[in-house]
């Protein structure tokens, strides 16, 4: 099954030719809801619960597919990162405000993706390989949000003193939009490769479904009326 192209990262090209974030993840969104998902579930519908398959069957094919696209996503914010730091670990005008809540330097929470694997009810060997990636993700995480305070912290105390190097530090943020978005590679490649075959093609489908559903207008239209009329008030 040949896998669509993603869309190209931006900050590539000549200057007239760089596509914004914005752009390219509307792109991508676009892809990932069609054609890659609806062929990641045809092939679940034909394939049994018990295939574990080769990486060239219709199952693993299609799965395959989708965790490339987030791992290209992954890619184009390292380039973002590159172009423009400080937007790379903030929350970028692409994002809807539903997804705002998920966000930890730049993208989703590592965490949200082991979470969505237990719900799932997966087997005691993919839970027990679940646990040591969410272990992974306790050590991590406290230790790139505190490199991200320090460096803020940093550049405070010099801004206060007029000695602040604002290229130094920009190039600090680069680089802890990188470890933020490396541990996250890392946690979807780890988890697929525990899950394999019919499970790994579930869990994708499942992180599809809740990226997309972030931003889906009839969710949206939901969020924003409890929004304006929260419970309680």
């Amino acid at each position: 099954m040949p896998r669509p192209p993603p869309p190209p990262p931006p900050g590539r090209g000549a200057p007239g030719a760089r596509r914004p974030m914005r752009e390219f993840f509307a792109a991508w969104l676009s892809t990932l809801r069609s054609p890659l998902l609806p062929l990641l579930r045809r092939a679940l519908s034909s394939s049994s619960s018990s295939s574990s398959g080769g990486w060239d069957d219709p199952l693993s094919s299609a799965a395959a597919a989708v965790e490339a696209h987030f791992q290209a996503h992954w890619s184009a914010l390292d380039a973002a990162a590159r172009q423009d730091p400080a937007q790379a670990v903030s929350a970028g005008d692409w994002r809807s405000p539903l997804e705002l809540p998920f966000l930890w330097i730049g993208d989703l929470h590592p965490s949200l993706v082991t979470s969505l694997l237990r719900s799932l009810s997966p087997s005691p060997r993919l839970l027990a390989a679940t646990d040591r990636v969410d272990r992974r993700i306790r050590a991590a995480v406290p230790s790139i949000s505190d490199r991200l305070r320090r460096v803020q912290e940093a550049f405070i105390s010099a801004e206060v003193s007029g000695a602040a190097d604002v290229e130094a530090f920009l190039e600090e943020l680069k680089d802890v939009a990188l470890d933020a978005n490396r541990l996250r590679r890392g946690v979807l490649s780890e988890l697929v490769a525990a899950a394999g075959g019919y499970q790994a093609a579930l869990f994708l489908e499942a992180l599809s479904r809740f990226v997309l559903s972030m931003h889906d207008p009839e969710v949206l239209r939901r969020f924003d009326q409890c929004r304006a009329s929260p419970a309680g008030r």
